[in-house]
């Protein structure tokens, strides 16, 4: 092997990255100059030395299994992190690559390539820290948004049923009971407008995915829209649709705000909705589609802006409706967007990851 082995090193000597060459047991027959610069140690001091031995105690296990497996599939290569010990006691983080070249006649050893990656881990150990400490803001704020929304909610019930009472209890004339009808309905679409902000404030947070029946969940829609649907007349049609991942809550309040938006938006004519689910690629794309009142094209993109209105303010709404869709679905990695022509209608369309089965036609 010595001569064999020779001409292989000639070729590795200079490499940026630590080389070593170890046997299938892990002891170092050769180590690159490039070890001193990762490790501390001159090539000659690991000479003859385990490579397991400078691994910390707690990344062992799972580096002794990679040598294992890459000895059981040659020729490899594999690749995992591990804390190594550095000649002045520290551990640095190692990124490691190794490969199976016992059956190469110049070689007949392993090798195993070796970078630091300390700044790599610190960067990681950074982020991690900030999605935990956005997670904890996410939760102060959205229990804050639900004791502030109790807090409003009971002040505007007393000015209604006060306001009511007054009515009731006093003679007034025509002039100002509509100033008091100003006030109870002033009152309504606060309580209205307190309900929206808690969803939007709490669809951005990620949920864990679960599989969903996207049948069950416009049924569940429908129901809850069953006023607007008699009020308005609209009819709904619905194509065969598939079990998701997502939210089921979350779900049924995007379908249910799609579905209200396409009946408060009608044209002249009954609202004609149908809903529809395309498959690509490993998710679906879910389509809602009206024959409303329609959307100027240099709107599009503005209508998934909070508090964005417009169509005619006569129309109730708070703004929110389709923000809190878009929280729903980029909360979750996905994407909404709107094709729409005025006059003629629009098509609502979102991304979903899909489950391994389809929902049964409801």
């Amino acid at each position: 092997m010595a001569a064999s082995f020779q001409g292989f090193r000639s070729l590795i000597e200079h490499s940026p990255d630590a080389i070593s060459v170890i046997d299938s047991q892990g002891e170092i027959l050769y180590g690159s100059a490039s070890t001193a610069k990762i490790l501390g140690y001159g090539p000659e001091e690991l000479v003859g030395r385990n490579c397991l031995e400078l691994i910390h105690p707690e990344d062992r296990d799972h580096s002794r299994w990679t040598l294992k497996e890459v000895l059981a599939k040659p020729p490899g290569p594999l690749q995992w992190d591990a804390r190594m010990l550095h000649k002045d006691g520290n551990y640095s983080w190692v990124e490691s690559t190794v490969s199976n070249l016992l059956l190469e006649a110049e070689v007949q050893a392993i090798v195993v390539h070796q970078r630091n990656i300390d700044a790599r881990k610190a960067t990681e150990e950074e982020r991690k820290r900030h999605a935990e400490e956005l997670v904890r803001c996410n939760a102060r704020l959205e229990e804050f948004a639900y004791t502030a929304a109790h807090d409003l909610r009971e002040p505007l019930r007393a000015i209604a049923a006060y306001t009511e009472m007054l009515v009731q209890e006093t003679q007034m004339n025509a002039g100002t009971r509509q100033m008091a009808k100003f006030i109870v309905d002033g009152t309504a679409r606060m309580s209205v407008l307190i309900d929206d902000l808690l969803s939007f404030a709490s669809t951005g947070v990620p949920e864990p995915s679960r599989r969903v029946d996207l049948q069950h969940a416009v049924v569940q829609a429908r129901q809850n829209l069953a006023l607007e649907i008699v009020e308005s007349g609209a009819s709904i049609t619905v194509d065969r649709l598939p079990i998701v991942l997502g939210n089921e809550i979350h779900l049924v309040r995007l379908l249910q705000n799609l579905l209200g938006n396409a009946m408060k938006y009608r044209g002249a004519n009954p609202p004609e909705i149908h809903v529809a689910a395309e498959r690509r690629g490993p998710g679906w794309v879910v389509r809602i589609e009206d024959n409303g009142v329609g959307i100027a094209r240099e709107n599009q993109a503005r209508v998934f802006e909070p508090f964005i209105r417009l169509a005619n303010r006569d129309i109730p709404g708070t703004g929110l409706g389709l923000a809190v869709c878009k929280n729903i679905v980029e909360g979750a990695g996905e994407t909404i967007w709107v094709e729409s022509e005025p006059g003629i209608g629009s098509t609502f369309s979102f991304t979903i990851p899909a489950a391994e089965e389809i929902g049964a036609a409801g």
